[in-house]
C-alpha cells in the first residue's frame, strides 16, 4: 500500500493524507488502511473516517494522538509488504426517472442540450464507484458520472430532498439516504432504503463498492416499495472482481 503522511491534528485525532490526483488506486489503497486500522487498534479508536485522499483517525480521551502515532506507523509499514485484498461488491439500484420524482432532470438536460431520455440513458449505463459515504449517514458520494452529465449545484439549496433520491452535484453522482435540505440536481428516486440503524451494516453500499442504476417506471417503484414493506424483495447484490 501507498504510504501516507500522518498528521496529529488534536491529542486525540490524526489525520492521514496521500499524495497525487484522486484514483480507484488511492481510494482503494485508503480503504484497505481503514480495514487494517479497525482490525488492529479496536481498542483505541472511536472513528475512522475516509475520503478521496485523506483518512481521519478519532481516538477515544484515554489515547493520546503522539503515541498512537508511533504504533499506527509501525502497522502500517508492515501492511505495505503484505498483500491485502478487499472484497468489493456491485450492488444494481433500481431508480424511477419519472419527472414525479426527478425534478430537475429537465433542466439537467437542458443545460446538457439533450432529451430527458439521453439524461437517463448516460446517467444509467455507468458504472460507479463508491468513493465514500459522508454529508449524511450512508450517503454515498459516486465516482464515475460522465462528463456529459456534469451539472453545477443548484444556487438555492432545497429546504428538503426525499429520501432515496439520486441527484448530480457538480461531477457527481449521489443518493439522498434520508429526507434533508440539499443542493444537488434531484434526476429521479431508488425506493431502496439506504441506511437503517437496526441493520449489522447500516448503509447499504459501503466505501469500494461499486453501483449501477437501473431505470424503472412508477407502477415498479411502487411495487418495489411494496416487497420490501413484506420482506419479500431481493436486492440484486454479488461480489465483484
Amino acid at each position: 500500500m501507498k504510504a501516507p503522511t500522518i498528521f496529529i491534528s488534536t491529542p486525540h485525532s490524526l489525520f492521514l493524507q496521500w499524495d497525487g490526483a484522486i484514483s480507484e488506486e488511492t481510494e482503494r489503497t485508503i480503504l484497505q488502511t481503514t480495514m487494517v486500522i479497525q482490525s488492529h487498534f479496536v481498542e483505541d479508536i472511536i472513528e475512522v473516517v475516509p475520503s478521496y485522499k485523506e483518512l481521519a483517525i478519532y481516538l477515544k480521551p484515554t489515547v493520546h494522538a503522539v503515541a498512537f502515532q508511533a504504533r499506527l506507523k509501525a502497522v502500517l509499514l508492515k501492511s505495505a509488504l503484505t498483500n491485502s485484498n478487499t472484497t468489493r461488491y456491485l450492488i444494481t439500484v433500481p431508480v424511477c426517472y419519472d419527472k414525479a420524482y426527478g425534478t430537475d432532470i429537465q433542466a439537467v438536460a437542458n443545460y446538457h442540450s439533450c432529451s430527458v431520455t439521453t439524461v437517463i440513458e448516460r446517467h444509467s449505463a455507468a458504472l460507479y464507484r463508491v468513493s465514500f459515504l459522508g454529508f449524511l449517514p450512508g450517503f454515498p458520494y459516486l465516482t464515475g458520472l460522465p462528463t456529459h452529465l456534469h451539472t453545477p449545484r443548484k444556487k438555492t439549496p432545497r429546504p428538503r430532498i426525499d429520501a432515496g433520491s439520486v441527484g448530480i452535484g457538480g461531477e457527481q453522482t449521489g443518493i439522498y439516504p434520508q429526507n434533508s435540505p440539499g443542493g444537488w440536481n434531484i434526476i429521479g428516486k431508488s425506493p431502496l432504503q439506504f441506511f437503517d440503524v437496526s441493520h449489522k451494516l447500516p448503509s447499504l453500499v459501503q466505501a469500494g463498492d461499486l453501483v449501477k442504476f437501473s431505470p424503472i417506471k412508477l407502477d415498479r417503484f411502487q411495487q418495489i416499495q411494496a416487497e420490501i414493506a413484506a420482506g419479500s424483495y431481493s436486492l440484486q447484490k454479488r461480489v465483484y472482481d
